[in-house]
């Protein structure tokens, strides 16, 4: 497309510092070698204004400026006929009282030919009703840590670029097509001659013929309003000249005149003006994109990965602009993204098509891929930091590297090992990488052909290395993943965790000795032991306890040498467990755990744990506490305590 001439028309009455302000601004960030400044002088009482609008024309001859003066008053609308009537181009319509920032004619032209049905193009602004930002239909102040020019670039670089359909255009600044002017015809200066109605009653007419209008929702002009025209300062005979002119633009208009009232209220641009609010709060801010597999607004009884992300926002939320992505798991064509700084948002998206759909492992979505870049575009991360591939793609790391994003990835579980997670297969452990079960595991698992296990290795071999950084939560979780994939670079990182203040009530005299289990139990976590050993006890001074969830109905039953406690909150687990007076904690998961929350609040609560010879509970109990073996046993707090290297 050939880019139109433009003439923008001024029409001036009074206003001198309003008035300059707009010409630098519209000299400053226009090409008048190819459009026109077409000022006009409406016989202002301010005997500057006609000497100053000649000064700039004089001084700047390089460039289209056409200054006009009326001999007499011709009135506001009288006016801008006169300037759409001068000029043979498109027109844009700009009040006085307007700034103009960086490319702002470019943008509204682009935005105004994408369709032949568009006859006018209005841009968001702080004061114009229905092109107001952020807060819509209210007059609002521009921002007071962002310049006017900082604030127009951040708007463009968050646009949702959707250039939503209006009822009618605003004629602070309205664009409207030669084409569509030649055939609707000038403003109706005879029944709106004193103002008010009559660019309403033009776009009415417009609609008419079958155009439409449209917010260019990626441009920003400056009006600042003139408050003898706000309705509560309007005088007793300017109020009766706005009710004669609404009565004739219903009497004239109505199924229009009720599609704005429809717009105002139901204001269908909320998300524009929402998207642009959340950037003002994310200005100036650091930004980081977590991704993990679940995440719910009660994230005390969630997985541990989600537990571990929530300390990361509580710890930095202050400081960084934080997004959580992560899928509906009541149906994963939805992603719901989470924004928190020191408020919290949360926005839905759906997916054309949902990933792992049918249970299958999906390395790309397109419509995932799309959605991710339109992410980035809008918010434009500083950091990607990815907890879990499940319900994700591989599609994050192009996309971070194409938006040159500093990423990380932590290494949660053994997914990234083998898609089953916890790599167990009929109830055993496969303690090595690859083992002759495998292949037999995951055709039974995923439905796939052979070599499945091997081609999810040969794509996560090739995403991995992509990641800045690979971080690990424990030496043995690094350990299984070098054995797999031995060029990788892996930065062992605990999970900080938050040490809570214990209350060392006195304790009554037992006669018992008190084990507890605790989290999640499920069969890959020891319910099956569990069971046998309530089963089999037979010394009634031997009593155990469920803290926590269970997978097994029998287990949320207490017995005369069973307690179920139920769920915990975590910071309340050490205390319950000393208020308890527990003895020993028993985790006996059968696979390993990358880091393990609930030995943390176990070590909090200074009570010995016995765990199998495995993973990263192994690991902290042989790093940071006793290491029992046949010759030693300690099975009494305060030798415990005594023996203890390394206290959390």
């Amino acid at each position: 497309m050939n880019m139109p001439k433009v003439d923008i028309v001024v029409p001036i009455y009074n206003a001198y510092e309003f008035t300059e302000e707009c010409i630098k601004s519209v000299l400053k960030y226009t090409d008048l070698h190819t459009h026109t400044l077409l000022l006009i002088n409406d016989k202002s009482p301010d005997e500057k204004i006609l000497p100053m609008v000649k000064k700039y024309a004089a001084e700047n001859t390089d460039k289209n400026i056409v200054v006009l003066n009326n001999e007499k008053n011709l009135g506001f609308v009288k006016t801008v006929n006169k300037g759409m009537g001068y000029s043979q181009n498109d027109v844009l319509l700009l009040n006085s009282d307007t700034e103009v920032t960086k490319n702002w004619l470019e943008k509204i032209i682009a935005c105004a030919y994408r369709n032949d049905y568009i006859a006018t193009v209005t841009p968001l602004t702080n004061n114009g009703t229905i092109a107001s930002v952020p807060n819509f239909g209210v007059d609002n102040e521009l921002p007071a840590n962002l310049t006017l020019d900082e604030y127009a670039e951040m708007i463009e670089k968050c646009s949702l670029n959707r250039f939503p359909e209006l009822t009618t255009a605003n004629g602070f600044c309205m664009y409207i097509k030669r084409s569509v002017l030649d055939e609707v015809g000038l403003f109706d200066d005879i029944t709106f001659e004193k103002g008010y109605g009559e660019e309403n009653d033009f776009c009415y007419r417009a609609l008419n013929r079958g155009y439409i209008h449209v917010l260019c929702d990626n441009t920003f002009v400056y009006h600042k309003g003139t408050q003898s025209f706000k309705k509560e300062n309007l005088t007793a005979d300017r109020k009766t000249l706005v009710e004669e002119h609404m009565k004739k633009l219903r009497e004239k208009h109505a199924v229009y005149v009720d599609k704005t009232d429809h717009y105002l209220r139901l204001n269908p641009a909320q998300d524009v003006q929402e998207n642009i609010r959340i950037n003002l709060e994310l200005y100036g801010k650091k930004r980081i994109l977590f991704l993990v597999n679940e995440w719910e607004e009660n994230m005390e009884t969630t997985a541990g990965t989600s537990l571990h992300l929530k300390d990361l926002i509580n710890g930095i939320k202050s400081k960084m602009a934080c997004f959580v992505l992560s899928p509906d798991r009541k149906d994963l064509s939805i992603l719901n993204l989470y924004l928190y700084t020191e408020q919290s948002a949360r926005f839905l998206y759906r997916l054309k098509t949902e990933i792992n759909q049918y249970g299958q492992l999906t390395y790309h979505n397109e419509s995932y891929s799309e959605f991710l870049e339109k992410l980035f575009e809008t918010f434009q991360f500083d950091i990607v930091h990815v907890h879990h591939f499940l319900y994700q793609t591989f599609d994050i790391i192009e996309i971070a590297k194409k938006y040159k994003t500093y990423s990380i990835l932590t290494l949660h579980d053994l997914y990234l090992l083998c898609p089953s997670v916890n790599m167990i297969y009929e109830g055993t452990y496969c303690d090595e990488i690859k083992s002759e079960n495998c292949e037999k595991c995951f055709a039974k698992k995923f439905k796939m052909a052979e070599n499945g296990l091997q081609n999810w290795r040969n794509n996560v071999a090739k995403t991995l290395p992509k990641f800045d950084q690979i971080i690990a939560p424990s030496e043995n979780t690094k350990k299984l993943f070098l054995e797999a994939y031995p060029t990788l670079t892996i930065d062992v990182i605990e999970h900080g965790v938050e040490v809570y203040e214990l209350e060392h009530k006195k304790q009554e005299k037992k006669d018992t000795f008190d084990v507890a289990f605790v989290g999640v139990m499920a069969k890959h976590k020891g319910s099956e032991i569990l069971k046998q050993l309530i089963s089999q006890n037979t010394d009634p001074k031997i009593k155990f306890h469920l803290f926590g969830k269970s997978e097994e109905l029998e287990l949320e039953k207490s017995s005369e040498s069973y307690c179920y406690h139920g769920k915990y909150e975590r910071k309340e687990l050490p205390q319950e467990l000393m208020d308890n007076q527990i003895d020993l904690v028993c985790m006996f998961s059968t696979c390993p755990e990358t880091y393990s929350y609930t030995l943390s609040e176990t070590f909090m609560a200074q009570i010995p744990v016995l765990a199998y010879d495995l993973g990263a509970i192994a690991d902290r109990i042989k790093k940071d506490c006793l290491r029992l073996d046949d010759s030693e046993r300690c099975y009494n707090k305060r030798d415990f305590r005594e023996h203890s290297g390394n206290q959390k």
